[in-house]
């Protein structure tokens, strides 16, 4: 072939590769933005899901007008002077109800309550809620239907300015009588916002037509007291709660698989950040400087969340249950458990720091060697190094003191059985995943364009061009692609729990609700939520933690003196076995001349 023709496939090539270049850069940046993607479109699901079922609220909340009185001197309410608003009830839940209340106060003019239209929709969307767990307690149901709508719903005469609402006597005798199971049911599982605060509401008025709704049956429990739990219940004072050391959202075998994985995984993973550690302390001189210490810093990471999980895993449920029952451990968490959020949440951030400045360290020497050169001798590396140490250091915690101080945001059990607490899915994503995400982004593409300039001018076609790193690159490229492989898996792991996380508490908190009356064989299926996670995956997540220390323990050993102290420890060996079998030898020999020298004198 002529040497034009020669230059013109040299110059395709460069192209094509130029052209793969642009592509692989462009897959990348794909594949780091579907957890974000994934992120969002769980949550407008969620948003959506939500509409719909405020939109459906007032065919199954409707409160009829059966479960009211019909004479106006069986109701109570307050008055007092203060409608700053008057609006039109829009509603249905309560329309029948309103209707004759205003009949027997106002009794005049149209029909108005002193709550805005935005407001009447959500307290639609409540009623249609309450009114789920009301049909399980009918006498409640019937005594408390017209107490909710005057709480929802005071009425407002624009004409006199005077607003008519619920009292705090009704409150009170709902609240501690006919419906304290309700009360206690609807606080325990999380729904307590939703009921009013009796304390702050105003006593009935004095007046002739205000008399107190007749509750009857005020200690009846609607028959609660004969209720039998599954075997991972436990009966409080009025229903069925899940036991906080009992309860697993798999099967047994796969909870005792993730359990003794995580237990072997975090095993190894100690064995090797000690002997990293023992190691990096001997070769102090070549390894503790920068920018190597860097990897070291990610073995003390490693090795703090590797104590807490040998730590949960010596008395998992003591440490994390706050009481028997779950939901009362999930409202108050324990104090070990916040402790355990906050080394995962910031040792998590904090790892994927350090991998991110050593890459961008690298980056800088490879693309920039003439600056790198110069900032060694000028000394100002160790400028750069405080800036990396004290970012590295300081970036996580903001995110972890939202956590401690914002209840909202409250480090919390994530999984049955009990492991490290992590943040809600909001919060978790913001400070966690997509942190990591654009850190692990920008890490990867550092990394291609690095190994891409390191082959120089060869191309794909020229199958005799190799690239020929040193054995110190070798090792620094397989702890960076050893931190890239379980940073990305750890990713995807996060994010499909961010994802599933408002389906898996949806189904745990029906499953919750429906064996919290009872245990009825066939009734509650667990099949809602239980295969919403997969175990596998956790259990492949422990198993590339504990490979981490190992390619950095890699990274630090000489493999020259390993050899060198294996010849030694062979050839110690030999002597011993040597000298053990010689001298067993002689011994025998020295046995045979005696007793032949005793039986020749004999």
């Amino acid at each position: 072939m002529s040497s034009a023709g020669k230059k013109k496939e040299l110059v395709i090539a460069r192209k094509i590769e130029n052209v793969f270049f642009i592509v692989l850069l462009f897959v990348v940046l794909a594949l780091f933005t579907v957890p974000i993607i994934v992120y969002y479109r769980s949550t407008s699901n969620t948003f959506e899901s939500d509409n719909n079922n405020n939109g459906n609220f007032s065919e199954g909340g409707t409160i009829s007008n059966n479960n009211v009185s019909q004479n106006c001197t069986r109701l109570s309410w307050s008055q007092d002077n203060d409608v700053s608003e008057c609006h039109e009830y829009t509603g249905t839940a309560c329309r029948n109800f309103l209707h004759q209340w205003f009949q027997c106060t106002i009794g005049e003019d149209e029909l108005n309550i002193g709550v805005s239209q935005q407001e009447q929709n959500q307290h639609e969307g409540t009623i249609g809620s309450l009114s789920l767990y009301l049909e399980h307690y009918k006498q409640c149901q019937q005594q408390s239907s017209a107490f909710i709508c005057q709480y929802f719903f005071p009425l407002a005469d624009c004409s006199t300015g005077k607003s008519y609402k619920a009292t705090k006597e009704d409150c009170l005798l709902i609240s501690t009588g006919v419906c304290s199971d309700v009360w206690a049911l609807a606080n325990n599982f999380g729904y307590g916002s939703l009921l009013p605060d009796c304390s702050t509401l105003p006593n009935a008025a004095n007046d002739s037509s205000s008399v107190p709704i007749p509750i009857e049956g005020i200690n009846d429990t609607n028959g609660t007291d004969g209720i039998v739990c599954r075997e991972d219940f436990v009966k409080t004072e009025f229903i069925c709660e899940p036991i906080c050391d009992s309860f697993e959202q798999t099967s047994h075998l796969n909870s005792q698989i993730l359990i003794y994985s995580e237990v072997v995984a975090t095993g190894l993973g100690l064995i090797f950040c000690v002997v990293t550690i023992i190691v990096a302390v001997k070769e102090y001189k070549t390894l503790l400087v920068y920018p190597s210490v860097l990897v070291f810093f990610q073995v003390l990471d490693m090795i703090v969340l590797v104590i807490v999980l040998i730590i949960t895993a010596i008395d998992r449920y003591g440490l994390y249950c706050s009481s028997v029952s779950l939901l009362e451990t999930l409202n108050n968490p324990t104090p070990f458990c916040k402790f355990s959020g906050v080394v995962f949440h910031y040792v998590i951030v904090n790892m994927a720091l350090w991998w991110f400045f050593h890459v961008a360290m690298f980056f800088h020497k490879v693309f920039f060697p003439f600056q790198a050169n110069r900032f060694e001798k000028l000394g100002r590396e160790k400028y750069i190094f405080a800036t990396v140490t004290i970012l590295s250091l300081l970036l996580p915690l903001p995110a972890v003191i939202v956590c401690l101080s914002v209840d909202k945001f409250k480090y919390n059990v994530h999984r049955f059985p009990t492991t490290l607490c992590i943040s809600d899915g909001d919060m978790w994503f913001y400070s966690t995943t997509l942190p990591m995400d654009i850190l692990l982004a920008a890490g990867v593409i550092m990394l291609i364009m690095i190994l891409w300039t390191m082959r120089k001018k060869t191309n794909f076609l020229n199958r005799n061009s190799r690239t020929k790193l040193s054995t110190a690159e070798k090792k620094i490229l397989l702890v960076f692609t050893s931190f890239i492989v379980f940073g990305v898996y750890i990713l995807g792991h996060v994010s499909d729990i961010t994802a599933k996380s408002g389906k898996f508490q949806a189904a745990l908190r029906e499953y919750f609700e429906c064996e919290a009356f009872g245990h009825i064989p066939g009734k509650c299926d667990r099949e809602t939520f239980d295969k919403i996670y997969s175990p596998y995956t956790s259990v492949i997540a422990y198993i590339l933690m504990s490979l981490i220390p190992l390619s950095i323990l890699n990274f630090i050993l000489k493999w020259s003196s390993v050899k060198i102290a294996k010849n030694k420890v062979i050839k110690l060996t030999r002597r011993h076995l040597s000298f053990l079998y010689h001298g067993k030898r002689s011994f025998v020999t020295s046995s045979e001349s005696v007793s032949d020298e005793l039986s020749s004198k004999s």
